[in-house]
């Protein structure tokens, strides 16, 4: 039996509950043809999703009951993760259908850095994927993202042009007035 050291009721049976060990370090790579890489396109919920594959096909992920519930919680599936899939060979796939694949691995920020350094794919694709997702400012260069529609983009633009004009004629205004010296006075 575990020592008690919290001390309390029921104490010990709260602190085994959730008790999961430490992940390992080391990730899991393709192995074999019929498992790839992949970026989540869209997440429809009810364990599917639609993903790009390395090799340019989009297929229908199905979510492993592994990858729910308890297990969430570092295998959280959004828009732009990396996936390992497995590719399901035995299907045949109709035309107008995407083909099916299953959840094998989730990978993290840290692990995609290994990826791109140990593995030889084109992961071009992927990076060209997440960019587009962020909106970068040509003036500022930094990340924004503007919400507006095209009314409201005309209105600002229209403001910025007034804003333009009458800096012009109050800078001609004050170039052309005489300038009074009040020590004069």
């Amino acid at each position: 039996m575990v020592k008690n050291t919290t001390g309390g009721n029921k104490s010990k049976g709260i602190a085994r509950k959730g008790a999961v060990k430490g992940k390992e370090s080391n990730i899991r790579v393709s192995q074999d043809e019929f498992e790839m890489y992949a970026i989540v396109e869209k997440y429809h919920g009810n364990k599917m999703c639609d993903v790009l594959c390395i090799d340019g096909v989009q297929r229908l992920c199905h979510i492993r009951g592994k990858f729910t519930g308890k297990g969430k919680r570092d295998n959280i599936v959004g828009k732009n993760t990396w996936l390992l899939v497995g590719v399901r060979d035995y299907e045949t796939v109709t035309k107008g259908k995407k083909p099916n694949c299953d959840l094998l691995e989730v990978y993290s920020d840290k692990d995609k850095e290994t990826l791109k350094t140990t593995v030889k794919e084109k992961w071009s694709l992927f990076i060209k994927l997440e960019l587009n997702e962020e909106f970068i400012d040509e003036e500022d260069g930094e990340n924004v993202i503007k919400f507006m529609d095209q009314k409201t983009e005309e209105h600002l633009n229209l403001m910025t042009s007034n804003l333009e004009v009458n800096k012009e004629t109050t800078d001609k205004a004050i170039e052309e007035e005489d300038w009074i010296d009040v020590n004069d006075l």
